[in-house]
């Protein structure tokens, strides 16, 4: 099955930008080469208008005029107007001279112009090519996901044309099957990873004590049928680092085996390259979590660099959306984390990128405190703050079912008057 995902509205809005910096590109470029051509023209008409008039009566008149044929001559009657002035005395000779240089100089960089012109337009050509291709792509994968979406049952893997192995036969008989069965479908599902989530679903399953040996039992078993692979990973400062399972290649099998379809992508190596730690990944994760069960869908985990004007770049941890909203979520473990002007404009680019919609989950109030003077510090520039929405929560409020007065989890609010 093509897992492939139309293109998101915020990679349109991404293509968008990226039409609009290549089309001022194109413009300025188009503005110089016409300042250029008609500079050159007016040096033509002062010492070649005898030439330019039996051009003019030619097909096509001045516009056929290649710009290096009209420098060359431009160039060639200046330099004999040089030669054969009539000049008195040697400083005459040498302001000529200087004149000479100057007008050469300038034909030199109405040339320049002229190339760095038709390179933009170049350059702007083959960007609108990409970006009419990626466009013609999104149209087919959103045609694909509908075809998809009316007719789920290609979305199923035929189990009939694939005989069982004798491995799935033995293991389906076998006297943990049914533990460990649930296991796979349920990081096949839901692509879970972190071991303490999935101990929690188990334990309420089967109704047994998590902290037994019958639940490590399960996951032993698993690692060694080679159905699951373990890691460790670094811890967040807030108890044991969890470790993270993930299905391995005969793990996957036995779930297609199990469901007929296949697996959900994992939850920590499908998002791990977009975050410098584990432990800021694992606590976008849990943010994730917390904002899936108060009913956000989730978008992307740090997997989407969104452009902004002046080249900068902003890449929010978390994109949800929900009642058709969509907001921008910031995952905070520290206010120490890089350098001070690198912050400030990490808030100054999220606070662009969301139109002044910014949303923070941290692991404590007190980093949250710390957040908040970061925070107006950063956008007291340009007057960002008095036009700025801060919505904030954190582990502990979460903790403790500490909400806003509107039911939200995000207890902390700063508004203005403007609309979401």
């Amino acid at each position: 099955m093509d897992d492939q995902q139309p293109v998101s509205p915020v990679t349109l809005q991404m293509l968008n930008s990226l039409i609009d910096t290549q089309t001022r590109l194109r413009d300025a470029a188009e503005a110089r080469w016409a300042s250029a051509r008609e500079s050159l023209f007016g040096l033509a008409r002062l010492v070649a208008a005898d030439w330019l008039e039996e051009k003019q009566q030619q097909k096509g008149g001045l516009d056929v005029i290649r710009m290096e044929e009209l420098s060359q001559v431009v160039y060639q009657r200046v330099s004999v107007l040089s030669s054969t002035a009539n000049l008195p005395d040697v400083k005459q000779l040498q302001a000529v001279n200087a004149q000479n240089d100057e007008l050469t100089r300038e034909v030199s960089n109405l040339k320049i112009q002229i190339q760095q012109g038709e390179k933009l337009m170049q350059e702007f050509e083959s960007a609108q090519q990409k970006i009419e291709h990626l466009q013609d792509e999104n149209e087919r994968l959103k045609a694909q996901k509908e075809k998809a979406r009316n007719n789920p049952d290609q979305s199923v893997i035929q189990m009939d044309a694939l005989p069982v192995p004798s491995w799935f036969q033995t293991w389906a008989s076998s006297a943990g099957f049914d533990r460990q069965s649930f296991v796979i479908r349920l990081m096949g599902d839901e692509g879970l990873a972190q071991r303490p989530a999935i101990i929690k679903k188990l334990a309420e399953k089967f109704g047994i004590d998590p902290a037994t040996g019958a639940v490590s039992n399960v996951f032993k078993r698993l690692k060694e049928l080679e159905f699951i692979t373990i890691e460790d990973t670094v811890g967040t400062g807030h108890g044991a680092p969890p470790q993270v399972f993930a299905l391995d290649k005969l793990g996957e099998a036995a779930y297609i085996f199990l469901t007929q379809k296949l697996p959900a992508a994992n939850e920590y190596y499908s998002a791990r390259s977009a975050h410098s730690t584990d432990a800021h990944l694992l606590l976008v994760l849990k943010a994730a979590n917390i904002l899936m069960a108060e009913g956000y869908e989730i978008v992307s985990k740090g997997e989407i660099n969104i452009p902004l004007p002046d080249g900068r770049i902003s890449s929010p941890d978390i994109l949800a959306r929900k009642n058709g909203q969509e907001i921008h979520v910031e995952v905070e473990r520290d206010v120490s984390k890089g350098d001070a002007d690198g912050r400030e404009r990490k808030w100054q680019n999220a606070f662009d990128v969301s139109q002044g919609w910014i949303y923070v989950f941290c692991e404590t109030e007190n980093l949250q405190k710390k957040l908040v003077q970061e925070i107006n510090r950063a956008l007291a520039s340009e007057a960002r703050l008095a036009r700025a929405n801060i919505f904030m929560t954190n582990l502990d409020a979460i903790k403790t079912n500490e909400r806003h007065a509107d039911g939200s989890i995000w207890a902390s609010q700063k508004r203005t008057n403007s609309a979401h």
